[in-house]
């Protein structure tokens, strides 16, 4: 069943502080694991491909890649766009009973071995095809996702762990990983134990919840309720707060790793709905930006201009007023690239300033 979803406004709700964490680099977001049948080049050739695939996916925040004429080339050519390629032998988890019990979350499981073809995707000519097909960026500097989930039972109430060996944390995680989401579950050590209880999360009690949450470096919540709904399935709803709403939604399925594998699913369409840079022809965006002191300030703020995915150029046309004026060249338009700054904590609308002819007026913050 398709998840409904409905975003609501709930101004009086805590959140955890933009200013307390910082998005980060995803460091393995270009590389990419296929799972293949042998060593051989045609082998290769064939998983290249489909870890192109999943690579724009992850890089644009689209689960279906138009094949644009640029993309079915790139895809007939892969070997193109990565730098580093090995085989590894990866153990996997599965169910000893080969199917999932709405009465018995927590059965034993048994492994088996794959093959996966690992690869290690070059992210200059990958950027530069997105570009040329007009397909969103979703930058790889990302948020943190911690995820609050409680599953009920015959047992009572659990919180869901890191190290829980539940379906639901595996399709999680797995998820994440296609989607290029950093997520995190709860370690529930002493300290977890002591400050977060099942109810807390059930009843989703944001000032339990958010101060336990910092210690992970959490820039986005992920909380969910799991229950057997008495028919051999699972019901599930999930809510996850971002930018000062919160978004809710529930799942149904007997599946209970795909319930995991649905709740990311969600959030990151939604995500990648707020942060990508839309495919359109690039414009000039005129910025004029105060609080530059120093050479050392002058040269950070061009290679963090620089490091913007959807920054195709950067020209500096001088310096008046005690500010220095650019222009930049890029698809993304004025609204959403100041949100971009603002949320990197490196740039910031610079209200007082009265400049009639620059599309933003920015504060440099970024030495500080």
């Amino acid at each position: 069943m398709r998840p409904f979803l409905i975003t609501l406004l709930l101004p009086g709700i805590l959140f955890l502080p933009p200013t307390l964490s910082a998005a980060e680099v995803v460091p393995w977001l270009y590389e990419v694991a296929v799972p293949v049948d042998n060593q051989s080049d045609a082998e290769r050739s064939r998983a290249s491909g489909l870890g192109l695939l999943k690579l724009l996916t992850r890089l644009t925040g689209l689960t279906s890649v138009p094949r644009t004429p640029e993309v079915v080339a790139a895809l007939d050519q892969s070997d193109r766009y990565y730098n580093e390629f090995r085989f590894a032998r990866v153990e996997e988890p599965r169910s000893a009973a080969g199917s999932e019990s709405a009465a018995e979350p927590g059965l034993p499981t048994a492994s088996s071995i794959r093959l996966e073809l690992v690869i290690q995707f070059d992210p200059e000519p990958v950027q530069a095809l997105i570009r040329s097909a007009g397909l969103p960026i979703w930058r790889a500097q990302r948020e943190q996702v911690l995820v609050w989930v409680v599953v009920a039972d015959d047992a009572g109430r659990q919180i869901v762990g890191a190290a829980s060996d539940l379906p639901l944390v595996q399709g999680l995680n797995q998820r994440a990983r296609d989607r290029g989401l950093p997520l995190t579950l709860p370690l529930l050590d002493l300290e977890d134990q002591l400050n977060v209880d099942p109810a807390a999360v059930w009843g989703r009690l944001s000032q339990v919840i958010d101060p336990a949450s910092r210690r992970y470096g959490a820039d986005v919540l992920l909380l969910g309720r799991i229950s057997p709904d008495g028919a051999g399935s699972w019901l599930s709803d999930w809510e996850f707060w971002v930018d000062g709403v919160v978004v809710p939604f529930n799942i149904e399925n007997v599946d209970l790793k795909a319930h995991g594998i649905d709740a990311v699913d969600v959030l990151a369409n939604e995500l990648s709905a707020r942060r990508a840079v839309h495919g359109r022809q690039a414009g000039q965006i005129q910025l004029a930006v105060s609080g530059v002191r120093t050479p050392a300030d002058y040269g950070a703020l061009l290679s963090y201009m620089k490091s913007l995915e959807f920054v195709q150029n950067v020209g500096v046309t001088g310096m008046r007023d005690g500010r220095i004026w650019m222009l930049v060249d890029t698809p993304a338009e004025p609204a959403r690239l100041l949100a971009t700054f603002e949320r990197d904590g490196q740039l910031y609308d610079d209200q007082l300033a009265l400049l009639d002819n620059a599309d933003l007026r920015l504060v440099w913050r970024g030495g500080d």
